[in-house]
């Protein structure tokens, strides 16, 4: 029997190529759009309305406002209750759910297609008609306000979230989206529903829809149950800018008796139609993208600092940020950091190898197939492209625009969009141990696990 020796990877093959699936625009009688994939591979359909309307448009006061109220949606109408919807679903062997994203709020289902009516007859009500009940809110009010207790024992929540404070504000992108102990206090039924009014606004509105119909099968369906829309002012979105950071800066949050440190690094990014995007992505992807990026391989694989690292630009609507983020032993947390500096310098100087961009070209289109497998994957990859303005053949551009990049272009979008000398450094962790080692970087502010500055 041959041997194989597993020290040499296997040769990988060119990745093959794989188009998006083709998509129709229609448009059905109450005007809103619909973009429909049809797939007679499997006999589920996915379909989901998006709004143009999310947690973006919360302000300080109403933290989790619309995330309260996408959640309420399932949580009865004039004609059924919670229990009756989710046994109404269940009965069919399908999915329904509502969501508030940052640039969006999603109702969604997935069922078998020959049970599409039932579910769109569910999803019809819940959109038109949730009651917001004083009992239900009460409930999702005693159950975040626990998370929010337990969120101040856990350093990664404490990290994130100072983290995104410090970097989005004053932008909404910086408040909590389950709301705060005050909100959820003082939040009312009657601010939800006001709220729910000033989503569903038929400009702002689109369904996605992809699996096994036609256009004219899920046209007619559509059309039949959601022709009338609120002819109200759509909730407003804040025009606020997030302050861009001149200099670097530390923060650290306390998390007692703590034996790691919760590290978060980074700065403002960019948004997601931004013209260089697929540079930046792909930049990221050798920086600290996935397992073999410089940032894992260093703090993981050479120093044992971790047990993982990662890097990403978290691109929205409007501008969104750069992160680095990992878990360290509280003993070299200010070694990480010197380290992940020098990664960030050296992708600012230095020409990736040949080796590199090569292997991050060919995970990157080797993996896009993966990531089209089901009528969700799908609906969800096409939901992008009306959400933030993306052109038709956005995906097949986009593979060959990653084959295109140079090293020189990698090298270029590293010197362009990150700026270690603005960076904010957030550690959560035993901070009496730190406070002092982190001051190299820049000056140290203290922050309470309410998130408040401590003097």
């Amino acid at each position: 029997m041959a041997r194989f020796d597993r020290t040499i990877p296997p040769i990988t093959a060119s990745p093959s190529r794989v188009a998006f699936p083709p998509f129709v625009l229609e448009r059905f009688g109450s005007g809103v759009p619909a973009y429909i994939v049809e797939s007679h591979l499997q006999p589920l359909v996915s379909v989901a309305l998006y709004a143009r309307r999310s947690s973006a448009t919360d302000v300080p006061g109403m933290e989790g406002r619309a995330s309260i109220t996408m959640e309420m949606l399932t949580k009865g109408t004039k004609t059924r209750t919670a229990p009756v919807i989710a046994d109404a679903i269940d009965a069919i062997g399908g999915s329904l759910g509502s969501h508030a994203g940052w640039d969006a709020s999603t109702v969604s289902l997935t069922v078998l297609s020959k049970f599409l009516p039932q579910a769109l007859d569910l999803a019809a009500d819940i959109i038109y008609n949730p009651t917001f009940l004083d009992d239900e809110l009460g409930r999702i009010r005693i159950q975040r306000l626990a998370s929010i207790v337990h969120g101040k024992s856990d350093p990664n929540h404490l990290a994130d979230t100072l983290f995104t404070k410090l970097v989005y504000s004053p932008h909404p992108y910086g408040l909590e989206t389950s709301g705060t102990e005050k909100s959820l206090e003082t939040l009312t039924t009657d601010e939800l529903r006001t709220y729910h009014n000033g989503i569903f606004q038929k400009d702002e509105l689109f369904f996605i829809i992809a699996g096994d119909v036609t256009p004219a099968q899920i046209t007619t369906e559509l059309d039949s149950r959601f022709k009338s829309w609120s002819a109200g002012t759509p909730v407003a979105i804040s025009t606020e800018k997030a302050a861009e950071q001149t200099t670097m800066r530390v923060a650290l949050v306390e998390k007692p008796q703590a034996v790691q440190s919760a590290l978060r690094v980074g700065h403002l990014g960019i948004d997601r139609a931004h013209a260089d995007y697929v540079p930046c992505y792909c930049m990221n992807m050798i920086l600290g993208g996935y397992f073999n990026s410089r940032i894992n391989q260093n703090l993981r694989e050479k120093n044992g600092f971790t047990y993982g690292a990662r890097s990403y630009f978290d691109a929205r609507k409007q501008t969104g940020s750069f992160v680095v983020s990992t878990e360290i032993r509280t003993e070299v947390t200010v070694q990480t950091v010197r380290e992940i500096l020098i990664e960030i310098a050296r992708m600012r100087s230095e020409l990736v190898t040949p080796d590199e961009l090569t292997t991050m070209k060919n995970y990157i289109i080797g993996s896009f197939p993966m990531t089209i497998d089901t009528p969700q994957q799908v609906g969800a990859r096409l939901a992008i492209l009306p959400l933030y303005g993306l052109s038709a053949d956005y995906y097949d551009r986009f593979r060959d625009q990653v084959a295109g990049l140079t090293a020189e272009d990698i090298r270029a979008a590293a010197e362009t969009y990150l700026t270690p000398d603005r960076l904010t450094i957030v550690a959560s962790g035993d901070t009496k141990a730190i406070a002092e080692p982190m001051s190299e970087f820049a000056h140290v502010d203290h922050y309470d696990n309410n998130f408040e500055p401590l003097s």
